[in-house]
């Protein structure tokens, strides 16, 4: 019986794949039983040959055409069979014990969840992967400092994370969809990825969705991935006109100023 689930949508990552399934496979390998689904979207770089060379066990599904990132992920949760889903990037490092740890939380908790690892920068330093909602006063924040994130105002910090005790265990309002973990009830419970959103944004629209349900997103630090953030150019060109799409979705969906959730919920 397959417990784990492990989804990851790639497009021209062959650079990137080859560390994350050594990581899976060979030096950190779940204890747990897991199937690992690669979905494919119309890479060009010898990706999906690479894969069937090197991880055959990895079950590849192909797309015809380019789908956007939510939707890619809601086909490989259909075709998965697990109790438990993981979303994992393509540009994830795996460390020790990582998933087996997240998998004994998710059977502790016994509610539905949805817990985030704490991502950390391939030099070893925390990322910031957890942060506050955004509003439409941050968003112009964000344009004007050119998405500087060593910005150091009172609400870029808090916007950020950077408060918060990286150390401990506890509620945020969203995490980054490069490393999200919830029970297959609790995926269905959301109805998966809102499709609308092409490419950004849907991981924060999916746990404030998650938390106007009563269901907590949880920061657990004690489960630790590399992630190869790569931020793109500031300038404007297609991704940031898809931020820009996507951020209007949002504001449409859930409002220009939405408040905090993290305190609705107390771990015990």
């Amino acid at each position: 019986m397959i417990t784990v689930s492990i989804v990851t949508v790639g497009m021209n990552h062959k650079k990137f794949v080859n560390a994350l399934y050594s990581s899976l496979y060979e030096e950190y390998t779940p204890a747990i039983d897991f199937e690992a689904i690669y979905i494919d979207n119309c890479s060009t770089d010898g990706s999906v040959d690479f894969l069937k060379e090197h991880y055959p066990l990895v079950r590849i599904i192909q797309n015809t055409e380019p789908l956007g990132f939510g939707e890619n992920n809601n086909k490989g949760v259909m075709a998965s069979v697990g109790k438990y889903i993981a979303i994992i990037n393509p540009d994830i490092i795996l460390q020790d014990n990582s998933i087996d740890k997240i998998f004994c939380k998710l059977e502790e908790t016994k509610e539905n969840t949805i817990y985030a690892p704490q991502l950390l920068n391939p030099d070893g330093t925390v990322q910031y992967s957890v942060r506050s909602f955004i509003t439409l006063r941050m968003f112009i924040r964000r344009i004007l400092s050119k998405g500087d994130d060593n910005n150091i105002s009172n609400e870029m910090v808090k916007y950020l994370c950077k408060d918060i005790d990286v150390r401990q265990t506890q509620t945020v309002d969203w995490a980054m969809g490069a490393a999200l973990f919830m029970s297959r009830d609790t995926y269905a419970q959301l109805g998966g990825f809102d499709q609308r959103y092409f490419l950004y944004m849907e991981d924060e629209d999916m746990c404030l969705r998650a938390w106007k349900m009563n269901i907590p997103v949880i920061y657990y630090p004690e489960a630790k991935m590399i992630h190869n953030h790569l931020r793109g150019s500031s300038k404007l060109g297609k991704k940031t006109l898809m931020h820009f799409k996507s951020l209007f979705t949002f504001f449409r969906r859930h409002g220009l100023s939405v408040k905090s959730q993290k305190g609705k919920f107390e771990i015990l």
